[in-house]
Order: C-alpha cells, then sequence, then structure tokens
C-alpha cells in the first residue's frame, strides 16, 4: 500500500472510533436530569392570570425565577394553549 493510503486508513479507523466512543457517551447519559422536588403545579387559570397581569416575557421570568424549567414552561402554555 501507498504511503496516503494508510494515512487514510488511519485517518478512518480513528474516525470510526470517536464517533462510537461519542455514540456510547450519548446512549449511556441521562436524557433530563432527575429533579429533587416536584415543580409547583399551576392551573391553566393561574397561568393566564399571570400573563394578563404582567404579560407574557415577565411571566416565563417569573415561572424560571420560582424553579420551573423552559420545557416544562412550554409544556405549560402547550397544553393550555397561552
Amino acid at each position: 500500500m501507498k504511503r496516503r493510503a494508510i494515512g487514510f486508513l488511519i485517518l478512518t479507523v480513528a474516525a470510526i472510533f470517536v464517533l462510537f466512543v461519542a455514540l456510547i457517551v450519548l446512549m449511556t447519559r441521562p436524557a433530563w436530569p432527575a429533579d429533587a422536588q416536584a415543580p409547583p403545579a399551576y392551573t391553566c387559570e393561574d397561568v393566564r392570570r399571570l400573563i394578563s397581569e404582567k404579560g407574557k416575557v415577565a411571566a416565563i421570568a417569573f415561572a424560571v425565577e420560582h424553579g420551573l424549567s423552559l420545557r416544562q414552561i412550554w409544556q405549560i402554555r402547550r397544553t393550555c394553549k397561552v
């Protein structure tokens, strides 16, 4: 084999190894960290009242300050259609 072909072969094997390691790491870690405590339960009326009083941006900031993740906020907004 030529020297260039051997270099390409080594580079290809190294890239495949890195991809396997990355896949193993990504597949074995938990998708979302477990919450130590459950977030407080909000009704859709509470959410609508808060948005009407403060506006959407301030309501989102309020929810983040009180321990809700952006994913939980998105789920609440989707459920309440606000």
